[in-house]
């Protein structure tokens, strides 16, 4: 599925003391399967990015294409399709969560879209696993779960309508690094073996670079660059909007600035073996 933002603007309270631009003349294209990364600081306008996706919200100017269906202000027709093609995960898990149970809370969302499953228990258990969760969860409370496991299965509830468009506001905050890790696995996994494309809004830049195949700088309600993650290893951009500088990336041009030669590595296991190889 196709995705077109066309110079769109988003301007909310307009013509009052309140008035504030939350992006500004933004376009882009997302044409492959992949996973993309949109990079910014706090109000930077990447949130709403996952919003106008989702069409959750609506531009002020300017037309956001997402497959078939077009955000442009006007009415959506069947607009709970969208939403079942292009799954959004919040930023909080918690504002996601309606109901007592996890298996209620997947539930919940299937009858809401009127989604004909046939064996209910059976995928919703399987999407548990997708995440690393077991089907224990099921008879717990979502709202009472600590972080990292809420964004699981909020990331679950997503899962079970297979939809070809991933949205994820923030995943890894709260996560630890073994969390991390078991995410770039599972959004990887969905990329490769099931074809989705898989959208990021995050100012994580040590998780996108090592996950991410293409990425949008943005700063003040602008994208101001886009590229492959040769992006990232330019230090002077992403300290000037106040990105920081993926660990690996500072690491392996320090090496090189004391004179060192080393190839290009995304992981630290290859960097450490790399280290030993090439810069002995």
């Amino acid at each position: 599925m196709e995705i077109k933002f066309d110079r769109v603007s988003l301007v909310i309270n307009p013509y009052t003391p309140l008035e504030k631009t939350i992006l500004n003349s933004v376009s882009f294209e997302i044409k492959e399967t992949g996973i993309y990364s949109f990079l910014g600081k706090s109000n930077s306008g990447k949130t709403a990015i996952g919003e106008l996706i989702n069409a959750l919200i609506s531009p002020t100017n300017g037309k956001v294409y997402i497959g078939k269906f077009i955000n442009d202000g006007r009415k959506i027709r069947k607009i709970n399709r969208l939403r079942l093609s292009a799954g959004y995960v919040f930023k909080n898990p918690y504002d996601m969560f309606i109901e007592s149970t996890v298996r209620k809370e997947i539930e919940c969302g299937m009858k809401y879209f009127k989604y004909k499953l046939k064996d209910k228990n059976f995928r919703a258990k399987d999407a548990l696993k997708l995440v690393g969760l077991d089907e224990t969860f099921l008879n717990m409370n979502p709202r009472k779960l600590n972080l990292r496991d809420a964004k699981k299965v909020a990331i679950a509830c997503i899962l079970i309508f297979n939809p070809e468009i991933i949205i994820l506001d923030e995943p890894t905050i709260g996560l630890n690094n073994k969390d991390k890790t078991d995410l770039e696995r599972l959004l990887k996994l969905l990329k490769n073996r099931y074809g989705k494309t898989i959208i990021i809004l995050s100012k994580d830049t040590n998780f996108c670079f090592k996950t991410s195949d293409y990425f949008y700088l943005m700063e003040k309600t602008r994208i101001i660059t886009h590229g492959d993650k040769t992006l990232l290893k330019d230090e002077e951009i992403l300290k000037a909007i106040g990105l920081e500088v993926p660990h690996i990336v500072k690491f392996s041009n320090e090496v090189r600035r004391q004179g060192h030669k080393l190839h290009d590595y995304i992981n630290i296991l290859d960097l450490i073996k790399g280290v030993y190889r090439d810069a002995k």
